[in-house]
């Protein structure tokens, strides 16, 4: 029994050390911000500082508040050892009172993630509450607002818009909990019922995780209550979402690679040809998909040998100038699209100087031949 006992500690040493170890390699200056008194509406921004401790270059894979009125951005590179970096984290102060957040750090899947705490108390100005502007009647309900725009969200991070509603009606008013809305929204009213003259706050959380699409967005949510007429209560938002990629996902990415993107033709005879092959490479790993090739004029033909070029493989775009009825200095440009994350446009130049044929008299010479 004694030496089962022994063994069983000597086992939980090692797992507190070896689980020490794991957090070490992060350290942070501090994990707790005391924002104390705020004034509401005022900046609340602090920057988390730490050290990467350990022997191998640290990259933060998530870093989730949580809650949507706590925005945090962080170092998104690799962080070498002995090197520092940090997570700014923002408070939105326009709910009033004390609140207690928290930032949730992870580096290493093996690792425990860190918990970074914000705290601090938002006063309300003397007759704040007044200056709102109900301005937006529908039923018997008014809300300060009933179209948001939010700005850029990434799709790692979450934000939550705030309505201010009050009841003008001289009945009580209840949220039903019927919404319309799409996946990204969660909605949460502050009260579910309200008296006459009574006020609260309608929460939209936006969650840029679930969106599918990336880039500008429009999209409405709308809230029941038990009101026989206008019981819908309809918001729009609007925003553009940014698709934040993991390195992982990066590494993965297709990537487009010209030998050249600019070709010199010298100089060539009014009515000929010039044709030249832009060779490049998929030097990601995911297929490289070509969606689109257009010249900056009818004179210039193009023509992709592939659409759809795997990792690693090769390809190009065929470019051909026709310089019948040109003359002196032309400069053409063919732009390409693609799927490659980083360079989703790029511009291919072609330049040549056109000479008139000093042989070439009325439809007559060596020019003649190519109309």
């Amino acid at each position: 029994m004694k030496t089962r006992t022994i063994t069983l500690l000597f086992v939980l040493f090692f797992s507190v050390l070896s689980y020490a170890q794991e957090d070490s390699k992060i350290k942070f200056e501090k994990t707790t911000h005391d924002f104390g008194n705020l004034a509401k509406d005022a900046p609340a921004v602090y920057s988390f500082k730490f050290t990467n401790t350990s022997e191998a270059p640290v990259v933060l894979s998530r870093v989730k508040a949580s809650c949507g009125c706590t925005t945090p951005s962080w170092t998104k590179e690799s962080v070498a050892p002995g090197k520092t970096g940090e997570i700014n984290v923002e408070y939105n102060t326009s709910r009033v009172g004390p609140f207690t957040k928290t930032v949730t750090v992870t580096y290493d899947t093996l690792a425990k993630p860190v918990i970074l705490y914000i705290k601090g108390n938002v006063e309300q100005p003397a007759g704040g509450e007044d200056f709102i502007a109900f301005a937006h009647n529908i039923g018997g309900l008014s809300f300060d607002k009933i179209n948001h725009s939010i700005g850029t969200l990434n799709s790692d991070a979450d934000k939550t818009l705030e309505i201010q509603v009050k009841n003008v009606s001289p009945h009580k008013i209840t949220f039903t909990g019927r919404y319309e809305k799409e996946m990204m929204f969660e909605v949460t009213p502050g009260k579910t019922e309200l008296i006459p003259g009574e006020k609260t706050t309608i929460s939209i959380h936006i969650d840029g995780d679930k969106f599918i699409t990336p880039g500008t967005f429009s999209k409405s949510v709308v809230v029941y209550t038990d009101e026989a007429e206008n019981a819908a209560k309809s918001f729009l938002v609007n925003g553009n979402l940014n698709r934040v990629y993991s390195q992982a996902e990066l590494d993965r990415m297709p990537n487009i690679a010209f030998e050249t993107m600019e070709y010199d033709g010298g100089s060539v005879i009014d009515g000929e040809k010039v044709v030249y092959a832009y060779k490049f490479k998929n030097t990601g790993t995911n297929d490289l998909v070509i969606e689109s090739v257009k010249a900056s004029c009818g004179c210039t033909a193009t023509a992709p040998k592939d659409m759809i070029i795997p990792g690693g493989g090769t390809s190009e775009i065929v470019a051909t100038f026709d310089s019948r009825g040109r003359s002196g200095a032309q400069t053409k440009t063919i732009t390409v699209r693609s799927n490659d994350p980083d360079s989703p446009t790029v511009i291919l130049r072609l330049k040549v100087e056109v000479e008139k044929d000093p042989f070439h008299i009325e439809n007559a010479g060596p020019a003649a031949g190519s109309q």
